[in-house]
């Protein structure tokens, strides 16, 4: 992957914002689409379904096989209340791979 192109996936991964990297198979260029650009892109379809999957894969286009490499952020949960209920959603919920954020009033569970 060229330098530019891993800058610029980095930086909407940072964003948390959906971006895919179109590798034509046969000539190994690549490309990067970010999610704000997919209704522009010639490929639109192809994309906004890999998207949705959450999940790169192969696809043929008229001009040949290409690998879709899909970078989505993963979802949040967000757990109200910082209880024995959430002590044991949050470890699960991080590993299916949610981002996890305990809202809780109380000042004594403060850690900003």
């Amino acid at each position: 992957m060229k330098l530019d192109i891993l800058r610029a996936l980095n930086a909407e991964r940072a964003a948390r914002r959906a971006a895919v990297v179109v590798t034509d198979v046969a000539s190994g260029e690549q490309r990067l689409v970010k999610a704000a650009d997919v209704a522009r892109d010639p490929l639109k379809d192809v994309i906004e379904k890999h998207i949705r999957r959450g999940k790169s894969g192969m696809a043929e286009t008229p001009a040949g096989k290409i690998f879709l490499t899909v970078h989505v952020p993963p979802s949040q949960l967000v757990i109200t209340g910082a209880v024995h209920i959430s002590q044991a959603l949050a470890p699960i919920a991080r590993l299916l791979g949610y981002d996890v954020t305990i809202v809780d009033p109380r000042t004594a569970f403060a850690s900003i």
